[in-house]
């Protein structure tokens, strides 16, 4: 056999390797992803709603403004508040209001956020203890995603594991998983995963970065087999390229 055969055959099973070895890589880089049966962007908040019975007079904050600690967001003119005014017990303080000597109670934001609904009409009748209004925390929002994962590859879901959030519109937001639960049902792990990240920014891409959006979302496995060291190595050297 001649130099040029051997470097031939050389050659070509060094073609046949990098492509087995490719097509190996692209085999276990699909088998080390999960996508998500349901996602969606949530939110932290909390609940407003007056202590005394009355009447809705004004509302200061339209429904999905941003409000600061303290912003005024609804009034509540209540008889019930301006008789507990008139007796010897008086009306405690409250961090959640501001009350008023004519009966008029102010309900208060008690953290920023945004004023994601609200549940009274100015000139509407509201109860005591009724939720009158819900604000979402600055910097809470989050991706609840729900999974279901056979038992092997529960095991390799990793904290703090990589997640990619795939938006309505295809755009992609690395995130990262930052609590789960588990429930096994027929044998398989019903999953849900909380995800985080900072590139979650309320109002970011196009409006889509808000609380109820959904979303799917690609859980990323630990890596297992002979050419998982390998594939991290070659991803790793990728990023430092810039690929």
């Amino acid at each position: 056999m001649t130099w040029s055969n051997r470097f031939r055959l050389l050659g070509g099973a060094l073609f046949v390797l990098i492509i087995v070895a490719a097509a190996t890589m692209v085999f276990t880089q699909r088998e080390g992803q999960v996508a998500s049966r349901t996602a969606s962007f949530e939110a932290v908040s909390y609940s407003v709603g007056s202590d005394y019975a009355g009447t809705v007079t004004e509302q200061f904050v339209e429904e999905g403004a941003a409000v600061a600690k303290g912003d005024k967001l609804l009034s509540v003119q209540s008889a019930t508040l301006l008789n507990a005014l008139k007796s010897t017990q008086g009306v405690p303080e409250n961090t959640a209001y501001i009350v008023a000597d004519d009966g008029t109670l102010t309900l208060i934001a008690t953290e920023p956020g945004i004023l994601s609904k609200v549940e009274a009409q100015v000139g509407g009748f509201v109860g005591a203890g009724q939720t009158l209004a819900t604000v979402e925390r600055d910097e809470s929002i989050f991706v609840l995603a729900d999974f279901i994962i056979d038992p092997y590859n529960f095991t390799r879901i990793e904290d703090g594991a990589r997640v990619e959030i795939v938006l309505p519109d295809h755009e992609r937001i690395e995130a990262t998983v930052a609590k789960k639960s588990v429930d096994t049902v027929d044998g398989n792990a019903n999953v849900q995963l909380e995800v985080t990240s900072k590139e979650f920014i309320v109002g970011d891409m196009d409006g889509l970065v808000a609380s109820g959006t959904p979303v799917t979302a690609i859980l990323h496995l630990r890596e297992e087999g002979p050419l998982a060291g390998i594939k991290d190595s070659l991803y790793r050297l990728l990023e430092q390229v810039g690929i």
